[in-house]
């Protein structure tokens, strides 16, 4: 009789486990871009916290080839390879100092051209 209890609950939770992985979805960071405008825009007023940044600084963009490419820019300030010195941490909270903040500016511009550019819809 055991052996039938224990084979009952065995079964009903891999029977459990084999419709969550077979309708479940993986988790993705596809963030879009009001949100990576909001990020960056957070790093002057202290409203980006590190680990978002860092996340975004970190993990490729694959669904849209514009906004990867202006993650690439953010990381080539991050990171000094735009034959700038690399961005330097800020104090009292700030993720970047002001001089690394103000090269920020144009990625900002460029961002806003690309959301107002943004088309309502789009054809697959």
């Amino acid at each position: 009789m055991e052996f039938f209890i224990v084979f009952f609950v065995s079964a009903v939770f891999l029977l459990l486990i084999g419709i969550a992985m077979a309708f479940g979805k993986s988790p993705s960071y596809r963030p879009d871009r009001a949100y990576v405008l909001k990020l960056i825009k957070g790093i002057e007023d202290q409203t980006t916290s590190p680990q978002s940044w860092d996340m975004l600084i970190g993990y490729p963009i694959s669904h849209d080839p514009e906004l990867e490419n202006i993650r690439r820019w953010l990381v080539a300030i991050h990171e000094g390879t735009d034959g700038q010195k690399p961005a330097r941490e800020g104090i009292n909270g700030f993720i970047y100092d002001r001089e690394s903040r103000a090269r920020l500016a144009p990625v900002i511009v460029q961002l806003e051209k690309l959301i107002e550019e943004t088309p309502v819809t789009k054809e697959f």
